[in-house]
């Protein structure tokens, strides 16, 4: 090999060289950038595509907490409205049964009445009467203040009222029964200690008043009640089927 050759391969060789060392870092370099970009981006996508799962997890569990709250008060709201309609159907036809309570204390009181020993009886009347005029006007309240459409609830009200109005009288008569029964019994404890001829007068005008049923003759609010009970049945028949008049009447 001449001397020039052995120059030209050995300049050739020295510049191979440079540019191997000056490319070939670049290129792995560019190489590296580009792999580990790369691999930033499929790193970053699976963070996204996680954080993206993990929000929808979040959102779906947040959204089933919200209509699991909602499915609840929907459920106690219409389980308070069922309630509600359940009690108002008893009580009107409790109503009813108001009426039938102070129509037999009253025949009781004709029985009563005639027998001076029954003062705790009467007493006792006069209590139930009492009790059933309030449930009459808390049953009619009730009612009236639940009840959705304001069509035939004057009829309620009415027949509410007319019980009331009977039991009130019917009340009056007991209360007077009562007082003279006292009245009685003090005019004969009287007429024991003294046998004075007034105490005893007084004590047979007490028991002749006492037993007078012409009291009992006439009741100012019976017929009325009879005619608003009438009415009352009517809207009941046409606001209830058969079968279910026979479930509240059981």
């Amino acid at each position: 090999m001449s001397t020039i050759t052995t120059i030209i391969i050995i300049a050739l060789s020295i510049a191979v060289g440079m540019l191997l060392d000056h490319f070939l870092p670049s290129y792995f370099k560019r190489k590296g950038e580009n792999k580990a970009d790369k691999e930033d981006a499929t790193n970053l996508a699976y963070l996204e595509e996680k954080g993206k799962n993990l929000a929808t997890k979040e959102d779906i569990a947040e959204l089933t907490k919200t209509m699991e709250s909602v499915k609840q008060e929907v459920s106690f709201a219409n389980q308070r409205q069922h309630n509600i309609i359940e009690t108002r159907n008893k009580c009107m036809f409790e109503l009813l049964e108001c009426a039938a309570n102070i129509e037999n204390n009253k025949g009781l009181l004709l029985i009563y009445s005639n027998n001076l020993s029954m003062r705790d009886s009467i007493v006792e009347l006069l209590r139930n009467t009492n009790i059933a005029i309030r449930k009459a006007i808390s049953h009619s309240n009730y009612i009236i203040t639940t009840y959705l459409s304001t069509d035939d609830l004057s009829i309620v009200a009415s027949y509410a009222d007319a019980i009331r109005l009977h039991g009130v009288e019917i009340e009056t008569i007991l209360i007077n029964t009562i007082s003279m029964i006292d009245n009685f019994n003090n005019q004969y404890e009287l007429l024991k200690q003294s046998n004075d001829r007034a105490c005893y007068e007084a004590a047979m005008a007490v028991k002749k008043e006492l037993f007078d049923e012409s009291r009992y003759s006439h009741w100012e609010y019976e017929d009325e009640l009879h005619k608003k009970e009438h009415e009352y049945i009517m809207f009941l028949r046409k606001l209830y089927r058969s079968d279910e008049l026979l479930k509240y009447k059981e």
